[in-house]
């Protein structure tokens, strides 16, 4: 018959061991969850939590290779340091021709085109065809020269502007705090009819917040 080796282990969903529940290098387990873990030592005596199917937990998780899946689940909102492997644009450039044929290669149809002139003014073209996922015809009523730079669409940006060079802005905010009566302690505050009451102050000498 053969020898069954069991691991420490424990049958209740949740339960993960302490170090005082297992020897630096001991295995133990949570068959519940299947789960699997290991008392480390180094800079910190710790439990490291093994990486498994169905894998939920907390911290951090630090690669050095590539990581392969069939799809992402998520909204990307806390990604850094990403590098696109991919062209994420295409420039050409153009000479005196009435039409500007762009292969970009981007393999999408989702791509964004902007045309400017040899002086670096965007104009406006005659007409802009999306031929297929890789070409794009531009016409003009004229010979045009100058460049093309196409963007794949949906790809990660990042920026900022300052607000000094958002038209309006200023404009907007100040119509909004009027709206929802914010006034300045200088602010001109004009009435057209009787204000009357009893203007009193209470001063707090003490705030407690006790104990729990």
């Amino acid at each position: 018959m053969a020898q069954i080796i069991k691991l420490k282990r424990n049958l209740s969903t949740g339960n993960k061991p302490t170090t005082s529940d297992l020897s630096i290098g001991e295995l133990a387990m949570n068959v519940y969850d299947g789960k699997v873990f290991l008392r480390k030592s180094g800079s910190a005596d710790t439990i490291q939590e093994f990486i498994t199917n169905d894998f939920v937990g907390s911290g951090s998780i630090e690669m050095s290779g590539s990581i392969s899946a069939s799809y992402f689940a998520g909204d990307g909102s806390l990604l850094t340091n990403i590098s696109v492997s991919q062209n994420a644009t295409v420039k050409q450039t153009f000479t005196n021709s009435y039409s500007w044929s762009v292969e970009h290669n981007l393999d999408s149809p989702n791509v964004i085109v902007q045309v400017y002139d040899s002086n670096d003014f965007q104009i406006i073209p005659d007409t802009l065809k999306i031929v297929d996922n890789d070409n794009v015809l531009i016409t003009f009523p004229t010979q045009e020269s100058g460049y093309v730079v196409a963007a794949r669409g949906g790809q990660i940006v990042s920026g900022s502007i300052s607000s000094d060079n958002i038209s309006g802005l200023n404009t907007a905010v100040v119509a909004e705090m009027n709206t929802a009566g914010v006034f300045s302690g200088s602010a001109q505050v004009t009435l057209t009819g009787d204000v009357t009451g009893t203007g009193a102050a209470t001063v707090i000498s003490t705030v407690d917040g006790e104990t729990f």
